[in-house]
């Protein structure tokens, strides 16, 4: 009686290897697809600290400017930091600029804040080597104000750091400008009275941004 035959069971080697390779392609993709996620986590992570940051100085700005002083409150002397030097630094008058404030593209932002408790101190925001500084003076009641002490750096990745006006009848002007110069799209014959800013605009390029689209903060004079 001859024995019968029974179908083969399983898999060919060769059916094995392809199984195996196409196992290998999937794990391959599936580790490509975790990686370019994670790093695209880590970049989206990185720009939202950058953002924060950006966020952050220039809230800081709004609120020195906001606690500067008001008209007839500091006498009527230079207000700059002893080691500035540029136009802005050399006793040259700034009528549109608030009382209290200088301000130089080659040396920053300077201004007085109140400290509390009547107290009043010199800060200065200005950038070098592509880092954004603010160094603060110690607070006082006495005049002269001592002088800014050592920088903090608040913002790293910085091309520029420009500061305007907003002058009723005039639009946006140089906070070095005088407060009756007029800007190129304003009308020449209109002239606003000096210290007559109502607004007060910060500019913030970034090294990797786009150099006609920077961080802008708007804080209102009054």
């Amino acid at each position: 009686m001859s024995q019968a035959a029974y179908p083969q069971q399983g898999f060919t080697l060769i059916e094995v290897l392809v199984a195996l390779t196409l196992l290998a392609l999937v794990s391959l993709m599936s580790w490509r697809g975790l990686d370019a996620a994670q790093h695209v986590g880590e970049r989206l992570d990185a720009r939202a600290q950058d953002t924060l940051a950006m966020v952050r100085a220039l809230g800081q700005i709004a609120r020195d400017v906001r606690l500067r002083p008001g008209p007839g409150v500091l006498p009527d002397t230079d207000l700059a930091p002893a080691d500035a030097a540029g136009p802005a630094h050399n006793g040259a008058a700034q009528p549109a600029l608030p009382p209290g404030m200088d301000w130089s593209a080659q040396t920053g932002l300077g201004m007085v804040r109140a400290a509390g408790d009547g107290r009043w101190q010199r800060l200065h925001w200005y950038l070098r080597d592509g880092i954004l500084y603010r160094s603060v003076a110690a607070p006082s009641y006495l005049w002269p104000l001592p002088d800014v002490e050592a920088p903090v750096a608040v913002l790293h990745g910085v091309r520029a750091f420009a500061v305007r006006l907003w002058l009723p009848g005039l639009g946006w002007a140089d906070a070095t400008a005088p407060a009756n110069a007029a800007p190129a799209t304003a009308a020449r014959t209109t002239t606003a009275p000096s210290g007559s800013a109502t607004g007060l605009e910060v500019s913030i390029y970034t090294q990797d941004g786009d150099a006609r689209q920077p961080y802008r903060k708007v804080v209102v004079l009054r």
